[in-house]
């Protein structure tokens, strides 16, 4: 391929057939739906072949452009992979971390006043987004995510084995107490984790209405603030108020807890895990998550 307009035809087509929609690949490409409809046009006349069927509602492939399609895109990731190793060939001294706001205020945060003291050269960037990641196509390095992120070209460390606790403000209990009475305190728990009904199950009581009787927060950084507040028992990752039973802003009110199936992971490219400065990171996540 010689000539260069083919290629910016066949991203055009490629764009096209991912979405089946020309306005759609052109929003992606940053171009008019015009300039998309033309390159695929020029591209059909070189080719000698219909690609596409346009529909009142978008697009769709002939088995001609179909088969086209599964070139362009797998060509077009490798390339877009190429790219990313090369730009990460770079000398570089700084870490973008993907991660939830919870995880980044409750835990990450307080902790890198001593990350900062042991490496003063790595700068730590944060993106509190906890949407799935495309590492190929992204300024992102490393992403701190509950179950890891299992794909082809990534790498993936379960850093902490998480645990449902029960704790709440002194104000609302004195200490440890039993489950009967925990099920008559206001119940809380963020909307990801709506699992007193397995607490309770688990504490040994028969109470179906558990659950509909706790109230729901957007996530945990707010469901620990109000349990600090006061405002009820919680049931939330322990990893997230380590900190604030250490300063006895909160206190467990049972020793049951439920084991979550999401682990903590850290997760980047392949490769990426022993390479500084993002090896050096991930050595220091590792070392912490392990300190008691």
């Amino acid at each position: 391929m010689t000539n260069i307009r083919h290629l910016r035809a066949l991203q055009a087509f490629d764009a096209t057939a991912a979405r089946l929609n020309i306005s759609k690949a052109a929003d992606d490409l940053g171009v008019t739906h015009g300039a998309v409809s033309r390159q695929i046009k020029q591209l059909e006349q070189y080719l000698d072949v219909r690609l596409l069927h346009r529909l009142p509602g978008g697009v769709q492939l002939t088995e001609e452009g179909a088969r086209l399609h599964r070139f362009t895109q797998e060509s077009f990731a490798t390339l877009q992979q190429g790219i990313g190793a090369v730009k990460r060939t770079r000398p570089r001294r700084s870490v973008t971390v993907s991660l939830s706001s919870s995880l980044a205020i409750k835990w990450l945060v307080p902790r890198l006043p001593e990350f900062r003291e042991r490496h003063p050269g790595i700068s730590i960037r944060l993106d509190t987004d906890d949407q799935i990641i495309d590492f190929f196509d992204s300024e992102v390095d490393v992403a701190l995510r509950y179950g890891g992120q299992q794909s082809a070209g990534l790498y993936c460390e379960r850093l902490v084995t998480e645990r449902l606790v029960v704790v709440a403000a002194p104000s609302l209990a004195e200490g440890s107490v039993g489950p009967e009475t925990i099920i008559q305190l206001p119940l809380l728990h963020d909307q990801f984790h709506p699992q007193w009904d397995r607490w309770a199950t688990q504490a040994g009581l028969v109470d179906p209405d558990v659950q509909s009787k706790s109230s729901a927060f957007p996530n945990s950084a707010v469901l620990i603030a109000a349990a600090i507040d006061g405002q009820g028992a919680i049931l939330v990752r322990q990893v997230l108020v380590e900190d604030d039973l250490d300063a006895g802003r909160l206190i467990y009110l049972s020793d049951i807890s439920i084991e979550d199936e999401n682990a903590l992971c850290f997760v980047c490219r392949v490769g990426d895990e022993r390479s500084s400065p993002i090896g050096t990171f991930r050595a220091w996540l590792s070392e912490i998550a392990t300190k008691p």
